[in-house]
């Protein structure tokens, strides 16, 4: 178990939510806020704009994914599974700084083998930021427990990411989505087509324009139908100043500080 003095707080820069993280954890990231802002782009609106979307996030560690998504949108009810005892602990405690326990609930459990909640309901939008990388691929040295279960695959690998967002999405209608690291993008195309889902948007994200990309945001759907399938223009994080500096690009910017207005259902 662990102490006050193992983790730190962060502001979400978001309706005055906060995050509490173990220093030696998996942190909050890019990934993370980019993966929050596409899940939250499929949530459907109703004609008041408060139809209820339920939601799935699948290996949610702290919750930092959830609590952006649910500080984007107050329709937003979300389950998040997350296998490590203490980060779950950690999820629970933002669950109730943020104030957010009537809409979104905390399990510690493995994706692998989730709680009858769970399995008894199916989710308009199932989100999930896998290990990106293989664990006899990447370099696992030296890394916390938490680090390594947060980028590579000890606790499930990518299929088995894929094969549970397809048995809890509602077919043809819900949507999967996800984040993962640009040159696994063969890899999903593969465990989407064996779990039958069929890839409905694509997003590149590059961390300069001039440099290939470092990630994909990727959403399918569950068996449906038809060829919808959209390459949405590329994201760029950051751009140079002629006077050598790093800034953000202003898309960068409006994901992290304006109102949600994109929509890629």
């Amino acid at each position: 178990m662990f102490n006050e003095s193992d983790l730190t707080t962060e502001d979400l820069g978001r309706k005055g939510f906060t995050l509490l993280q173990l220093k030696d954890g998996f942190r909050f990231g890019t990934d993370s806020v980019l993966l929050a802002w596409f899940a939250a782009s499929f949530i459907r609106k109703g004609n008041n704009g408060d139809k209820r979307c339920e939601m799935l996030e699948l290996g949610s560690n702290c919750g930092a994914v959830s609590l952006c998504v649910a500080a984007r949108y107050d329709n937003a009810y979300i389950d998040a599974v997350e296998i490590m005892p203490d980060e779950c602990e950690v999820m629970r405690m933002n669950i109730k700084n943020n104030n957010v326990g009537d809409r979104m609930r905390a399990f510690n459990a493995d994706i692998r083998e989730l709680p009858s909640e769970v399995k008894q309901k199916q989710y308009d939008v199932v989100f999930m930021n896998p290990p990106f990388y293989s664990r006899k691929n990447g370099p696992a040295a030296g890394r916390s427990e938490g680090r390594l279960n947060g980028r590579f695959e000890e606790n499930g690998d990518l299929d088995d990411f894929m094969a549970v967002a397809a048995s809890r999405v509602i077919p043809s209608s819900g949507h999967i989505v996800m984040v993962m690291h640009a040159d696994r993008l063969g890899d999903v195309m593969t465990s989407m087509q064996k779990n039958n889902i069929k890839l409905t948007r694509l997003m590149n994200v590059h961390p300069f324009e001039d440099r290939n990309a470092s990630m994909i945001l990727a959403a399918g759907k569950k068996g449906a139908s038809g060829s919808d399938v959209k390459i949405l223009p590329p994201l760029i994080i950051s751009k140079r100043m002629e006077d050598g500096a790093i800034i953000n690009s202003e898309k960068i910017n409006d994901i992290y500080d304006k109102e949600h207005t994109d929509c890629f259902i």
